[in-house]
């Protein structure tokens, strides 16, 4: 199996099977990061199209990677916010104003479940409660499993930074767990007195 430099630089190098390889390979993943920004399937696909057709073009004088996903990251955030300022007819986007929005595999996952544990059912409101950077961040670190180096160069921020917002982030889903979990436990007790009295 080919390693990601090998296959990028086979990509540069015009080879039609790198590109299908590459398109192919992380297509599902660019489209399920970019509609955490924009609720608009269409518009995410013409972004994706545009990177793919600016890779293309730009062949052998693109950069070396050995993180082929990371770059496609990063080269589609810079599409969807350039994108976004020629249709605001504005100069410039600001970055910090680019939402993550939309839920995570893991959330989507235990809310499509029939009955839900009730650490369950906390971990999915903790998650939709976190910041939109807090939930960009847990993303890229815990789901799509990217160093702190790449983060940075995706969100823009330093590394201490990406390390503090990881850690409030989590400080604040545990919060958040544990208040609704205490708020669950209160109101069965309520109720069971209730019921006994």
């Amino acid at each position: 199996m080919k390693g990601d430099s090998e296959i990028w630089e086979n990509f540069k190098n015009g080879d039609k099977s790198a590109l299908s390889y590459i398109y192919f390979q992380n297509f599902h993943s660019m489209f399920h990061y970019g509609i955490k920004f924009k609720n608009d399937s269409e518009f995410i696909k013409d972004c994706i199209q545009e990177v793919f057709f600016k890779l293309i073009k730009a062949g052998k004088r693109l950069g070396s990677t050995d993180n082929i996903r990371f770059y496609l990251f990063r080269a589609l955030k810079n599409s969807i916010l350039r994108e976004l300022e020629n249709s605001r007819k504005v100069d410039f986007v600001d970055e910090s104003r680019l939402k993550f929005e939309s839920h995570f595999s893991l959330e989507e996952e235990i809310l499509q479940k029939e009955k839900l544990s009730l650490q369950e059912k906390a971990l999915a409101d903790a998650l939709n409660n976190l910041s939109s950077r807090q939930r960009e961040i847990i993303y890229l670190k815990y789901e799509c499993g990217m160093e702190y180096s790449q983060i940075c160069e995706l969100m823009f921020i330093n590394t201490d930074s990406a390390r503090k917002l990881v850690f409030r982030a989590i400080r604040s889903l545990k919060e958040l767990i544990n208040k609704q979990i205490n708020s669950s436990i209160l109101f069965f007790i309520h109720l069971r007195r209730k019921h006994v009295l």
